[in-house]
């Protein structure tokens, strides 16, 4: 349990909404908002950590002068909204939002770019096209279906693979011995971040979500049933990628954080079951866990939207140390993945809809999650981006509030 006077974290809930001292935040020349400080300072005692190892610290339940203010991302929709309520032009990017709300660099804004797919990818024809919309095969083999005058979701034609002998043509693109993953600034845009105090992390593109890109979801699934042995010759691949690819960046010494991106369930629940990803992918998952703790890696985490619940034993038995976003309407709830996984690090469970509707839902999500934000090990962040229908003025508030109570929580 973190040192923190319960009665002060208990005030925080009668406080006012605009509570001072406060300062002025933005670009020169731009209109500003008021933002508190709240959280900028360190907790009494505490020394003060960059990003860095605040973020590391706080998911490996370690000392931390207070809990990270951050957020996975936005939707340019978000930014576009907010642009008509306050927020500078010139703010674009997720880490221009950032920079201007002063709140702290959030990880998924801050992967290296280490090509682990197709490569070198394939050249982007368009097989036939009318007035309206077009056939294209894309740079990772897909053929799909897009429409040429306003945004929506592609219908998927064709992946690349089919049959084992789609992939063992494939397998050349699939080697990660090629120099040419890195990109040419690698060393200049590792030293950058080393000097600023940012996190250095990889998004690791795991078995189930890579397998998905290949072969399309159905054809992924129904493999597991009808081409048992491409599965694993794919989760082999993946992990011999790893070994073949990583070196040049563990020599550096400087990677601290792997994110295993998965994306294998929906609201329901898993996309496979637990019996299957514990045949198929367990195996592989410890292979990694034990390249990337060899090399120093003190963080590693599953990306998995839905509900993965049952999943998550079977990640800590492979050493993996959590997971995340913890989508609330999917039921993923933080609170019930820690009671069934102790020591379980968690980011996001913020419930979206709830920040959407105001300042109420705000306090009431922060309130109900209270008890595991003390007790460690723990991020609250949205559940997944930011969505167009949080204004502003409640965003801004959502920030301030967490800085209030985030800076009373420290070791």
């Amino acid at each position: 349990m973190r040192k923190v006077a319960r009665v002060e974290c208990a005030l925080l809930f009668r406080m006012p909404s605009r509570p001072e001292p406060a300062q002025s935040i933005g670009h020169s020349g731009m209109a500003t908002l008021r933002i508190t400080d709240y959280g900028l300072r360190a907790a009494a005692g505490a020394i003060p950590l960059n990003i860095r190892n605040r973020f590391i610290n706080c998911l490996t339940f370690q000392p931390v002068d207070r809990i990270p203010v951050q957020d996975l991302g936005y939707w340019p929709e978000t930014i576009e909204r907010w642009h008509h309520e306050g927020l500078p032009k010139w703010v674009t990017e997720q880490r221009h939002v950032e920079d201007y709300l002063q709140i702290d660099r959030s990880w998924n804004c801050n992967w290296l770019d280490i090509n682990q797919g197709i490569y070198p990818g394939f050249e982007r024809q368009v097989l036939s096209e009318t007035e309206n919309e077009e056939i294209v095969r894309d740079e990772e083999g897909v053929t799909l279906r897009t429409q040429k005058h306003y945004k929506s979701i592609p219908q998927f034609i064709r992946f690349p693979v089919e049959t084992e002998a789609d992939y063992e043509a494939l397998r050349p693109r699939l080697d990660g011995r090629d120099p040419g993953r890195y990109p040419a600034d690698f060393d200049e845009d590792l030293h950058w971040r080393q000097e600023r105090g940012e996190i250095v992390g990889l998004n690791f593109h795991g078995f189930f979500g890579f397998g998905r890109g290949l072969m399309g979801l159905e054809n992924w699934c129904m493999a597991f049933y009808d081409q048992p042995d491409l599965v694993r010759r794919i989760v082999a691949d993946r992990v011999q990628l790893a070994r073949d690819l990583l070196p040049r960046l563990f020599a550096t010494g400087a990677l601290d954080f792997v994110q295993i991106w998965e994306d294998m369930a929906y609201k329901a629940g898993p996309l496979l079951s637990p019996r299957l990803v514990r045949e198929y992918f367990s195996p592989g998952y410890a292979d990694l866990v034990q390249l990337f703790r060899r090399n120093g890696v003190r963080l590693i985490m599953v990306d998995s939207d839905g509900q993965a619940n049952a999943l998550v034993p079977l990640w800590r038995e492979a050493g993996i140390d959590g997971m995340h976003p913890c989508e609330i309407a999917a039921g993923a709830d933080p609170i019930l993945i820690r009671r069934q996984n102790p020591g379980c690090a968690l980011q996001g469970g913020m419930d979206k809809r709830l920040i959407a509707a105001g300042r109420e839902g705000i306090d009431a999500e922060l309130r109900r999650l209270l008890p595991l934000i003390q007790e460690g090990g723990f991020i609250p962040e949205l559940d997944h981006f930011v969505p167009p229908d949080v204004s502003f003025q409640d965003y801004v508030y959502y920030c301030e509030r967490r800085r209030e109570l985030f800076a009373r929580i420290g070791n």
